[in-house]
């Protein structure tokens, strides 16, 4: 799934284009979705969208999540959402509800400012 990314990136000079969290999120909607899962809530959507975007162009990652279990590397967080996400239903791990979150934040721009359960 990672190479799908980076295959999807458009270049700019044979650079990877940075995207915005924004753009990220307009994106790869889903891949947030199971960020966001994955994080069991701790990660907001534009968390996540920074998440999968520091996985994208190779970036350390320092939010607090990524720090303590990933050791700053949101590529291997970003991986473990994508091969868990048929695991994400139930009560914490609710892929459904991390998605209407998402598509939420990209239409109405708002979104929960602590953890997307809380």
């Amino acid at each position: 799934m990672m190479s799908m990314l980076r295959k999807k990136c458009f270049k700019v000079n044979n650079k990877i284009k940075e995207l915005s969290t924004r753009e990220t999120m307009k994106r790869y909607p889903r891949v947030t979705a199971h960020v966001i899962a994955e994080s069991l809530g701790y990660a907001t959507p534009s968390c996540a969208a920074r998440i999968l975007k520091d996985a994208r162009e190779g970036r350390k990652n320092y939010c607090e999540w990524i720090y303590s279990c990933y050791d700053r590397n949101p590529h291997r967080a970003v991986q473990d959402s994508i091969r868990n996400r048929h695991y994400h239903e139930g009560f914490i791990t609710d892929y459904k509800r991390a998605h209407a979150l998402v598509k939420q934040a990209i239409n109405d721009v708002t979104e929960p400012l602590l953890g997307s359960w809380f």
